[in-house]
């Protein structure tokens, strides 16, 4: 099922830009991403569902709405592993061998 779920559109994208930075807010994604905003909203809900990501609200202490904040968890973290791996295995030529070690942190 992990697989499929990381297959999905947009969401490499999230998690790589989650994994570079510490911490970002929803705004931010609509920035650097550039994806409309309900795109990105599912995508986060989905990921916060399989906990490779979490998030909290930071209370403005005004009238405007509160500031939710999004963090990839040490799940998530993990997950990179198999986009690290795609990488490395679209780039293999016909006859090339591999061995990749995954060490835990």
């Amino acid at each position: 099922m992990i697989l499929k779920v990381l297959s999905k559109k947009n969401m490499k994208e999230i998690l790589e830009l989650l994994y570079k930075h510490d911490e970002l807010y929803f705004s931010q994604f609509l920035q650097k991403l550039g994806l409309n905003h309900n795109t990105i909203s599912r995508v986060l809900n989905e990921l916060i569902d399989l906990e490779m990501v979490s998030k909290r609200e930071e209370d403005t202490g005004c009238h405007k709405l509160s500031k939710t904040y999004y963090k990839i968890t040490e799940k998530g973290k993990k997950v990179i592993i198999f986009y690290e791996l795609e990488s490395v295995f679209e780039d293999l030529k016909p006859d090339q061998k591999i061995v990749y070690q995954i060490v835990s942190k």
